[in-house]
């Protein structure tokens, strides 16, 4: 036993109990500290380590009380542990590893779904609420190769060489040249190398933040799962002109030439790019950052296809600023989850509502949805898409949730909200939209939710403005592999109780 508290680079044994709030695997150290030798405990997160494991690991640093370490050797390994997959996937000190897209593919995904269940489940008794509500996790089908969007970086990795890929876990100035990516599909997987090894043998820099030069910042490949339609998106820096082994040469005819070589690469490898754009990342101190984009070859946008419960499809054109589920599968079993909890309504309220998919899926089945969303291109994208779907019953509306419901105290459809769909940001819902719920008094609210951890403190608010959790509160697994789980739950009104101000907690 340490007759002190864990410090920096020292070696401590401890058995991972549990999946921490960003993925990391948590355990405890219980120590006798102090000349009064009283027991301590220490909660100590370890990277890459996986529920269930005993490891040996080294403190690398303290704050607010929790200790973070790296895994130096595993000692006894969870019962559900795995080799994983990706040769990218490990501890972030070994060259060419430390990815930071996944942090458990060490673990069989059957155990995955486990941990993330209990993670959903401490968030709600965290919060005074029973954990027995958390049902289990709705997995996928196929746990790999589900992204349909990927932002790759170009930079310098650890060896200071050219470098396309992603981000170590936690580090942001270096990159992991990628070589292959089981999340993503072989056509993706396989351009990216391709890129790096063209752009490289033709001299081109890459953008370092520290001094502000360099030309190459990003490629985005994005693709309909249903349709094979990609998107692709060189995002640069807004040099006139670069440096190449042959000499300057103009920027835009350089990423030109590089986006058609991308999609020479996804036809080699059976793929089709549908749509190309270079964008500009202007940034000028003391003015907001912009991105100029200009459509490069191919349409606009890229199509995608989500499936209804009762086999109809709604076609979405998406944009490259446009969000779309990067899952789009699994998207397709939370519609399904959304739609068989609202039940017989008939006039629904989707807040925010992004570019529309909840709302356009909605509103096949009901006589009229009212969608809010805060970002204007994404209600444009999301009108376009209901236009191109033949849908007419959907009313969107820009500007901030609690706000919109404020001036819209006296729209018609307010009084005829039977249910409100609510899919917030990670941050949850804002004090005024949980005051303008209230107000509304629908008698159901379903909250689709990416934070166990707001929704628990959501669900305590809305309980003081007079709502229950009806049934269980369903995780849907649209990221595998990672620490990230999506909830729906039903809330019913049961009540007109006073609200409280919870949700500033």
């Amino acid at each position: 036993m340490l007759p002190h508290a864990p410090r920096h680079g020292e070696r401590v044994e401890l058995d991972i109990e549990r999946l921490g709030a960003a993925g990391e695997g948590e355990g405890a150290l219980v120590l006798r500290v102090g000349p009064e030798r009283a027991l301590k405990r220490y909660v100590v997160a370890v990277r890459k380590a996986m529920v269930g494991d005993r490891v040996r690991a080294i403190i690398e640093s303290r704050r607010r009380g929790r200790y973070t370490a790296r895994v130096d050797e595993v000692l006894r390994p969870a019962a559900g542990r795995v080799a994983p997959r990706c040769p990218h996937f490990g501890a972030r000190e070994e060259p060419g590893r430390g990815c930071g897209g996944c942090t458990l593919q060490a673990l069989d995904y059957p155990a995955q779904l486990t941990v993330k269940r209990d993670l959903v489940q401490r968030a709600m008794a965290n919060r005074g609420l029973d954990p027995a509500l958390v049902a289990p996790v709705r997995g996928a089908e196929d746990p790999w190769r589900y992204r349909n969007k990927m932002e790759f970086t170009f930079g310098d990795d650890r060896e200071r060489r050219f470098a396309l890929g992603l981000f170590p876990t936690g580090w942001h100035n270096e990159v992991i040249a990628l070589t292959t990516c089981h999340l993503v599909s072989t056509v993706t997987a396989g351009v990216v190398p391709r890129v790096r090894d063209w752009a490289e043998a033709r001299g081109l820099s890459t953008y370092r933040p520290r001094d502000d030069r360099g030309f190459l910042r990003q490629l985005t490949i994005r693709e309909g799962k249903r349709t094979d339609e990609r998107l692709v998106e060189l995002v640069t820096s807004p040099d006139v002109a670069v440096e190449t082994v042959s000499g300057p040469r103009q920027a835009e005819e350089v990423a030109r030439e590089l986006l058609t070589a991308v999609a020479g690469f996804a036809e080699e490898l059976g793929g089709r790019v549908s749509s190309a754009w270079w964008t500009r990342h202007v940034a000028i101190a003391g003015q907001a950052t912009r991105l100029e984009s200009t459509l490069v070859a191919g349409t606009p946008v890229f199509n995608d296809e989500l499936l209804l419960p009762d086999g109809s499809a709604l076609r979405f054109g998406i944009h490259p600023r446009a969000f779309f589920q990067p899952n789009p599968r699994q998207a397709e079993v939370l519609v399904a989850e959304v739609l068989a909890r609202l039940g017989a309504a008939r006039t629904v309220l989707d807040l925010y509502c992004g570019t529309g998919t909840l709302a356009l899926c909605v509103a096949r089945s009901v006589d009229h949805v009212v969608g809010v969303e805060i970002v204007a291109d994404a209600i444009d994208n999301a009108v376009a898409n209901a236009r191109a779907n033949g849908l007419d019953n959907v009313t969107f509306l820009v500007g901030d949730v609690g706000e919109v419901l404020r001036e819209h105290a006296d729209a018609p459809w307010r009084a005829e909200v039977d249910a409100v769909v609510v899919d917030p940001p990670r941050a949850g819902l804002m004090p005024k939209a949980v005051e303008q719920l209230a107000a509304i008094a629908p008698p159901r609210i379903v909250y689709v939710s990416c934070s166990p951890a707001s929704l628990a403190r959501d669900i305590v608010a809305l309980r003081a403005a007079g709502y229950e959790v009806e049934g269980a509160i369903q995780p849907v697994d649209l990221f595998p592999h990672t620490f990230h789980v999506e909830n729906v739950v039903t809330l019913r009104r049961t009540s007109d109780a006073a609200l409280i101000p919870a949700s500033e907690g």
